[in-house]
């Protein structure tokens, strides 16, 4: 398996969030959460940094609030992105996507049970 994992930048995340009618709030933020990213990558177990990378981008964003409106849609959009660059899919329906993003939003998921449910979830 290949071991180099693709990131969205910064631009692909915005980009999402324009598509949707919104702006940025605080691009800074957008560019913390990738930096937070590229310290991950170091560890050499890719099947594990797959997931937690898509955490970051699904929670960060969503908690972060980086975008005037549509952060929750603009960070699943973007956790699926990175899924998609590097060969992976989520095994769940829209409606388990809305209901992750919701339970991230209210704080009622830990960043840790997120990486969790990613990693079942992951095709």
């Amino acid at each position: 398996m290949n071991s180099d994992i693709i990131i969205p930048v910064s631009d692909d995340i915005i980009a999402i969030n324009e598509k949707l009618g919104g702006s940025v709030i605080n691009p800074g933020a957008i560019g913390f959460i990738i930096a937070r990213i590229d310290a991950k990558i170091p560890n050499s177990d890719y099947s594990r940094q797959v997931p937690i990378i898509a955490a970051i981008l699904w929670f960060e964003i969503i908690r972060g609030h980086p975008f005037v409106d549509g952060n929750k849609r603009t960070a699943t959009g973007a956790m699926k992105l990175f899924l998609k660059k590097n060969g992976f899919e989520l095994n769940t329906t829209l409606g388990g996507l809305v209901y992750i993003s919701l339970k991230i939003a209210n704080n009622e998921i830990s960043y840790p049970n997120l990486i969790d449910w990613i990693y079942q979830r992951l095709e």
